[in-house]
């Protein structure tokens, strides 16, 4: 049986299209991180830093002047990408080059498992390579994609693993194996660790087990997946005494997200900067959950607005990447512009594949894309109650460059590809969705605008 190294280099001499898509997404990934290089700060600081304090034999923490019960660590998501961090510093030294490289290599990793992951989707269709390509390219020339991959942020390790993630479920979806369910549970675990939305794909995984009958698999994928959590929440126990498998960061974002006035986007009040420079994570987790509950109970309809309105910027093709400190003028306008193009591309190709799965003919091929489809969905159900932020949707893009691929392919078969109704319909919803976040959200818009004339 051949070996996934041996498939990727008999593919790869075999697709010189493949090929380039992957040589180029994978150098201009480089050359973005070698000709900005960024400096890390906010959240990339502090992940910085947490890495530099586990190889320097201080653990886990990120504030070495502050007592372990009031240090703010445990709070950043995590903690995955910090040790992915450390790694990398323990062995090359504390240097952002041999970070940028292998951010670089996870992308175009990236970039091959989605190629991988649609050929098993669509593994009875004809054109099933047309469309694996046509979202591997997607991925891997997306803006907003190449653009993380040069920051010190969790998304690039991410969504390496939430690709791992899809693609070793659909070896399992087409051929179910014990082997499969044990690495699916290891790298659900990762995944989870990396970033906790993707949890919610855990109940998803269980239930197709249960529906085939897959009772082995499914308790062979739990106890692993128990057996990667195990480790952390057995740290997190002893130090802060509590109960917490993922970190502490998802409490407070149920609050940053959820208050009388608030927009449901990541911005802090006063009090709640304060809190956390004051309080111990215990407190700042039972003190946010209290809030988050009190306002559940005094503003229902609030919350209900906050959430409709959060789903609206979540999917709105107005809020692209690019409003980053380190570019300024038009360069910082052009990749916002690249990025806004990009969305629209990505949005409503992807919404126009989701509609036409559904009316697909093949039992099989229908089934794989409705669990795809609510593998994108349940990704996003966290963010939808907490905070929402641009980069935060990356995690959706995965299946969205799959659903693309495949409506493209659909397009282009067809002569008359201008005047299909499903096409019309995801442009006119996608765009009314924008121009509604443009309406309610004006003057932070306008805002972000005068940013190019300031500059």
């Amino acid at each position: 049986m051949k070996s996934f190294y041996d498939k990727f280099l008999g593919i790869i001499k075999n697709n010189k299209i493949l090929t380039a898509i992957l040589v180029c997404s994978f150098i201009l990934s480089l050359i973005y991180s070698f000709h900005f290089r960024i400096e890390p700060v906010v959240d990339a600081r502090a992940y910085d830093t947490i890495a530099t304090n586990i190889i320097n034999g201080n653990g886990y923490r990120e504030n070495l002047d502050r007592d372990l019960a009031h240090d703010y660590a445990i709070a950043r998501v995590g903690p995955l990408y910090q040790y992915f961090l450390a790694g990398i510093y323990k062995i090359f030294g504390h240097h952002y080059e041999p970070v940028w490289v292998i951010q670089a290599l996870l992308h175009g990793l990236s970039v091959w498992l989605i190629y991988l992951t649609s050929l098993l989707i669509f593994a009875d269709a004809d054109y099933r390579k047309k469309i694996a390509l046509w979202a591997a390219a997607i991925i891997g020339f997306y803006p907003d994609l190449i653009e993380i991959s040069a920051m010190l942020l969790t998304e690039t390790l991410y969504l390496f693993l939430v690709c791992l993630m899809l693609y070793v479920f659909f070896r399992f979806y087409r051929q179910a194996r014990l082997g499969l369910a044990s690495v699916l549970g290891i790298v659900s675990g990762l995944t989870v660790l990396a970033r906790p939305p993707v949890l919610l794909f855990i109940p998803v995984i269980i239930f197709y087990f249960f529906r085939k009958k897959n009772i082995l698999p499914a308790v062979l994928f739990v106890i692993v997946l128990v057996m990667v959590f195990a480790p952390w929440t057995v740290r997190n126990y002893q130090v802060y005494g509590s109960f917490m498998p993922f970190g502490a960061a998802g409490n407070f974002n149920f609050w940053i997200g959820n208050y009388h006035g608030g927009n449901g986007e990541q911005e802090p009040t006063q009090e709640q900067r304060e809190l956390t420079l004051t309080h111990g994570v215990k407190e700042i987790n039972g003190e946010s959950m209290r809030q988050f509950k009190n306002f559940l109970r005094d503003y229902p309809a609030e919350f209900v607005k906050l959430t409709v309105l959060r789903i609206n910027k979540y999917f709105s093709i107005s809020r692209p990447m690019g409003f980053w400190f380190y570019q300024t003028g038009l360069g910082q306008m052009s990749f916002v512009l690249s990025s806004a193009l990009a969305s629209c591309f990505l949005f409503i190709l992807g919404l126009g594949g989701i509609i036409n799965s559904i009316i697909l003919k093949k039992e099989t091929q229908r089934q794989a894309l409705a669990y795809l489809a609510i593998f994108g969905l349940t990704a996003s159900l966290l963010i939808f109650v907490t905070v929402v932020e641009t980069r935060y949707r990356f995690q959706i893009y995965p299946a969205l460059a799959i659903f693309a691929g495949y409506f493209l392919v659909y397009l282009l078969a067809n002569r008359r590809w201008w005047a299909d109704k499903i096409f019309w319909s995801a442009i006119g919803l996608v765009v009314s969705n924008g121009l509604l976040d443009l309406f309610l959200s004006s003057g932070r818009f306008l805002e972000k605008i005068n940013l190019f004339f300031k500059s």
